[in-house]
């Protein structure tokens, strides 16, 4: 008998996280799902938690819900994000606070997250963290501007690479991982790629990742060299 696989998105009231909880659910997952202030109106298969990831107290409070309905979790998706300031505003127009909002959201927020939903994970068979990362990320690709997002989702990726080398041992796989450009709130309208499209390819390598891609920058099918650090 199949062991259906469960998973936990944050972020996912709307854009990317909104399609991925979708996706999951019809595709047999166990599906959890965070949102910060508007709970979705979507499908009843997905049990929603209320939950901001830079509050403690919350992050902590949903877990704890979460273990009540299950005894592990197979993958956490750090998906909530943020970007606060105009795309490409030059350095003498950055305000400290879309700093803040973005290291709050992507770095501490992820952090929060990972340490709460760590003893799940453990429990699980074959465990995988996936912080959603971005090309914008990139130290030795970098183009534009987006200093405070940029500068967030490369702090992610470090944080990523710490914790697949310390838990390497302990069989817990953690990527970075882009889903490119993509149609959302954050991407524009100008953007490449559906969500839904989008999402229908991270479901499928999600399934496919385990330890071997730990500590990898991976692109929405599980390809290294894509993107680069």
């Amino acid at each position: 008998m199949q062991t259906v696989p469960s998973i936990l998105i944050t972020g996912a009231n709307r854009g990317i996280g909104k399609e991925l909880a979708l996706c999951c659910a019809k595709n047999n997952w166990s599906t959890h799902a965070t949102f910060r202030t508007s709970r979705p109106a979507t499908s009843s298969e997905i049990d929603y938690f209320q939950m901001d990831v830079t509050v403690k107290n919350q992050v902590y409070d949903a877990m704890a819900a979460l273990k009540e309905r299950m005894g592990h979790l197979d993958v956490l998706v750090h998906n909530a994000g943020v970007f606060p300031e105009p795309t490409d505003s030059p350095f003498e127009a950055l305000k400290s606070e879309w700093w803040e909002q973005t290291y709050q959201t992507h770095v501490l927020g992820a952090f929060n997250v990972i340490k709460a939903a760590l003893p799940l994970l453990k429990k699980s068979a074959s465990p995988r963290i996936v912080n959603l990362s971005s090309g914008a990320s990139s130290i030795t690709q970098r183009s534009g501007r987006r200093y405070a997002y940029g500068a967030s989702k490369a702090a992610l990726n470090h944080l990523t690479r710490g914790l697949a080398q310390e838990w390497e041992q302990e069989g817990i796989c953690a990527v970075a991982l882009s889903p490119g450009w993509v149609k959302t709130d954050m991407g524009g309208s100008q953007a490449e790629l559906e969500p839904s499209q989008v999402a229908s390819d991270l479901e499928k390598t999600l399934r496919q990742l385990n330890i071997s891609h730990s500590g990898k920058f991976l692109d929405r099918f599980g390809k290294e060299g894509v993107y680069h650090w």
